[in-house]
C-alpha cells in the first residue's frame, strides 16, 4: 500500500474515531469537572467510554507517516505519543485533567487537523489512481 493511501485511511479511522468520542461526551453529558470528579459507576463508565477512541486515535495517530506529521509542526505530536505510551503501558492511573484535555481539546484539534490533509490530499490519490489506470 502506498504511504499516502496508508495515511489516508489511518486519517479516515481518526475521523470517525473523534466523532464517537464527540458523540460520548455529549451522551454522558460531560464537562471536565464530571469527566474528572465523578467516580461513581456511571462516570467511570462514562470515563471508559471516552477513553477507548482516545486510546485508538493516540494510537493510529503514532502511525501516520512523516508527511502527515511535518504537514503539522505546531500539533503536540511528541504529547500524543506519550500519552498513547502512559495509557497503553498502565504506568500509572491517567491525570484525568490531563485526559479531559486530550479528549476535549486535543483530539478535536486534531480532527480538524487531519481532515484539511484529508481534503488537501485525498484527490491527489484519485488522480494518482486514474493515471495508473
Amino acid at each position: 500500500m502506498r504511504q499516502l493511501e496508508r495515511d489516508l485511511d489511518l486519517i479516515s479511522v481518526i475521523l470517525a474515531d473523534a466523532e464517537v468520542l464527540a458523540n460520548r461526551i455529549t451522551r454522558f453529558s460531560l464537562d471536565q469537572e464530571k469527566f474528572v470528579e465523578d467516580r461513581s459507576e456511571d462516570g467511570e463508565l462514562a470515563y471508559d467510554a471516552v477513553m477507548s477512541p482516545v486510546y485508538r486515535i493516540a494510537e493510529d495517530a503514532v502511525h501516520l507517516s512523516d508527511d502527515v506529521v511535518s504537514a503539522f509542526p505546531a500539533y503536540p505530536w511528541r504529547q500524543i505519543k506519550g500519552f498513547r505510551n502512559f495509557v497503553a503501558h498502565g504506568y500509572r492511573e491517567v491525570d484525568r485533567r490531563i485526559a479531559w484535555y486530550v479528549a476535549s481539546d486535543d483530539i478535536p484539534q486534531l480532527a480538524v487537523l487531519l481532515r484539511e490533509y484529508w481534503d488537501d490530499h485525498a484527490p491527489l490519490l484519485l488522480q494518482e489512481d486514474c493515471e495508473e489506470k
